[in-house]
């Protein structure tokens, strides 16, 4: 027993040892200044002081989020996708309104979908979970969110929503390209979990950046006017180790790293002037993540033209093809007269 445990101590401080060479390796490749990231939160901060004072100071108790700013230097060639970061600290506000996509208990547009919603509020009470405010069963977004204003509407109500794993899947498409621009898909959970509540804060923990193809720049949010900054600074170097390893392209194609409010200017705290033929092009290009089944069928058709080919593309495009026949030449022989 005692072998087993001193050898276990000793994996232990080999995977500490390892994971410390890796931060030390990564903060040497990534050259951030601590010093310059706290001086631009501060900077953002005295901004964000500065137009309260000369709009409104009822404004100043309202707690207001910061983002982050990463500008690429060669465009990323790759689909729409949402980028996911766990942080060291969660950015949701305590005044900020959470709400909850779960699955119904009863399929129909027609059913009551007040007993999905008692369901889920003695199981959230059971787990002791007071972080979720609203409960919206999957029926009521169909039924009373199924306009563009209305799903406009249900997204200012809210300012994070999060979504039973069963039907996250479906969740995108219901809720429309709105909620992908303002960043705010719903998170998934895991509602069969035993510990719920450490689900769902683990879940409020995570932030998303909409990387696309459609120009160099893009965003996150990072923390609120309400945290410490130092706090905020944990959250900006975990985000900045992250886009080192799954940005496209990595370290080497970020431009610059700015931080922001929703209403003040963007201040840098990370730029280079690297050319831009220093990057390689295929490491920025990243393909589409396509099922198993994602190829190209052919058959032979038979009952509509004769010796044809059908190819069906996984988009839905049919390409016939016609295989001719060749004739035998014929010899042309001379009369004798």
């Amino acid at each position: 027993m005692k072998r087993k445990n001193s050898e276990s101590q000793v994996t232990r401080k080999r995977k500490r040892a390892s994971s410390e060479t890796e931060t030390t390796e990564l903060s040497e490749k990534v050259n951030l200044s601590k010093k310059q990231i706290l001086q631009c939160i501060s900077g953002v901060f005295h901004l964000i002081q500065e137009q309260i004072k000369e709009t409104n100071s009822l404004l100043a108790e309202e707690v207001q989020p910061l983002f982050m700013q990463v500008t690429s230097i060669k465009v990323p060639q790759m689909p729409r996708r949402q980028m996911r970061i766990l942080l060291p600290y969660s950015i949701v506000a305590p005044d900020d309104e959470v709400a909850l996509f779960v699955c119904d208990l009863q399929r129909g547009r027609r059913k009551d979908y007040e007993p999905t919603v008692e369901h889920y509020r003695n199981l959230l009470q059971k787990h002791e979970c007071t972080r979720v405010n609203e409960i919206i069963p999957i029926n009521r977004v169909k039924t009373e969110f199924d306009q563009f204003e209305l799903k406009k509407k249900l997204l200012g109500s809210y300012d994070h929503f999060l979504v039973d794993g069963r039907i996250a899947g479906h969740m995108s498409h219901l809720l429309g390209k709105y909620f992908t621009k303002k960043r705010k898909l719903p998170t998934s959970i895991r509602m069969q979990s035993k510990d719920l509540k450490h689900e769902i804060d683990y879940a409020l923990r995570k932030t998303s950046m909409h990387i696309h193809s459609h120009g160099d720049t893009h965003l996150m949010q990072i923390g609120n006017t309400s945290m410490d900054k130092k706090k905020i600074l944990k959250n900006i170097l975990a985000v900045c180790e992250e886009l080192s390893k799954n940005y496209p392209g990595g370290w080497d194609n970020i431009r610059a790293l700015r931080l922001k409010s929703t209403t003040s200017l963007a201040l840098p705290f990370y730029m280079t002037l690297k050319d831009k033929n220093t990057v390689d092009s295929h490491e920025i290009a990243v393909q589409p993540k396509r099922p198993k089944a994602y190829r190209d069928v052919e058959g032979e058709l038979s009952t509509f033209i004769r010796d044809t080919t059908v190819t069906v593309k996984p988009e839905g495009t049919v390409i016939l093809t016609k295989h001719t026949k060749e004739r035998p030449s014929k010899k042309v022989t001379k009369k004798e007269k």
